[in-house]
């Protein structure tokens, strides 16, 4: 609609009706990886915005001569820096290193639409000499977040991912903004406990037999702590330590992420998506849509 129609429509009716155009590019780069080669590489950096998750492992980075050891060892934690004008990156890799992790990138001309508060745009920019890369705690929804990234770039690409990839990368980037806006200065968040690779590993397990099982909700904690081989009590710590959230919470996202995907691509309605998902009551798949995704189902209802 264009701006005199709109302003027509606007003269003839009483109560709210806004209209607002917005266009933010993202580029989403996630990564699961084993870094074969000990040595350090440099990189041309675009003026952009930079919000990371890192999941796992450690980097030593360079950033316009600002130097930053960004370390996971004592769980996730977040990073972020905007450059208004090109810059350089150095990179240094330690060979048998494990990184996981998930950048969202926001080019210069897609940082001015979000309009960031003038003291949050001084504390994160590089452009000054001594600056500090920003750290912020990841919430819950960052991390589920940031794992949905991670399984999505693992999957077959098409329509359906991208635009959910898109979703995902967009609310991490808003709780990412919204947490380092808080405060001043955060630091890297203590009551994550330290993952061990041995740990981790066995939590990947679990999480390959939750994501075998998740829609037909069969994979009880009790039942996968039987197949596995472990108690009840050591499946709900290994997954807690490694993903941030609980199996039951997993096993409720996922039927979530599951609904939604059926709501954008026009099979369901509100209804029929949250009776799939296991609520008898749609006003309740409603509230529990809108905490983990932070808006309703209806947004994803095709008009």
């Amino acid at each position: 609609m264009s701006e005199p129609e709109s302003n027509a429509l606007i003269k003839q009716v009483d109560g709210l009706c806004a209209f607002d155009t917005l266009s933010i590019q993202l580029q989403i780069h996630a990564n699961d990886t084993l870094e074969r080669r000990t040595l350090s590489q440099r990189f041309d950096m675009p003026a952009q915005l930079t919000v990371m998750l890192l999941l796992e492992g450690s980097i030593r980075v360079s950033i316009n001569q600002t130097i930053c050891h960004m370390s996971a060892d004592k769980g996730p934690v977040g990073y972020l820096w905007l450059l208004t004008q090109p810059g350089s990156r150095v990179r240094h890799t330690q060979a048998g290193q494990r990184v996981r992790k998930v950048n969202i990138t926001v080019p210069l001309e897609g940082v001015e639409s979000i309009r960031l508060p003038r003291e949050l745009r001084d504390y994160i920019c590089l452009d000054q000499p001594r600056s500090q890369v920003a750290t912020w705690t990841p919430s819950p929804q960052a991390l589920r977040c940031a794992q949905e990234l991670l399984t999505q770039r693992s999957q077959q690409e098409g329509d359906m991912h991208s635009l959910e990839a898109y979703i995902a990368g967009l609310s991490m980037l808003q709780q990412a903004l919204r947490i380092t806006n808080e405060s001043a200065h955060l630091n890297a968040p203590d009551e994550f406990p330290i993952v061990k690779d041995r740990d981790m590993a066995r939590a990947r397990k679990i999480r390959e037999c939750l994501m075998r099982d998740a829609m037909d909700g069969a994979a009880t904690p009790e039942a996968l702590a039987r197949e596995l081989g472990m108690s009840v009590s050591t499946l709900q710590r290994l997954f807690k330590a490694a993903y941030g959230t609980s199996v039951m919470e997993f096993q409720r996202t996922e039927r979530l992420k599951a609904a939604r995907s059926k709501l954008l691509a026009g099979r369901l309605t509100v209804g029929e998506a949250g009776y799939q998902a296991g609520y008898s009551n749609v006003s309740n798949f409603s509230s529990a849509f809108q905490r983990t995704f932070g808006y309703p189902p209806s947004a994803c209802v095709h008009r």
